[in-house]
């Protein structure tokens, strides 16, 4: 709704100030690309490290994952290893038994 302006019976009417220039509007200039650029880039840069970083720990895992699956082999030569000589002290007791009680 629009007013009308007030009038002031002692002074000459009030009318609301309005700007004397208009307004200027941003123009889009290459300071704002620019820095949108170098921004992205350094993202894209701390992303790389990242990544780079992620290549060098899945690597040691990969190699922490090969020494234990070196041991658990050696583990299960030792246990046919031994399983192998408990066999053999088995028969032995077994056919010195049967000699012994003849």
């Amino acid at each position: 709704m629009v007013r009308a302006p007030r009038t002031d019976p002692q002074h000459e009417p009030v009318t609301p100030s309005f700007p004397e220039t208009t307004p200027r509007f941003a123009q889009s200039t290459h300071d704002f690309t620019l820095q949108a650029i170098m921004e992205l880039q350094k993202t894209v840069g701390g992303l790389c490290k990242e990544v780079e970083r992620m290549a060098l720990d899945i690597r040691s895992h990969g190699d922490k994952i090969d020494i234990v699956r070196q041991q658990i082999s050696f583990v299960k030569g030792a246990l046919w290893v031994i399983g192998g000589l408990v066999t053999l002290a088995i028969v032995g007791a077994g056919v010195y038994l049967r000699l012994v009680a003849h």
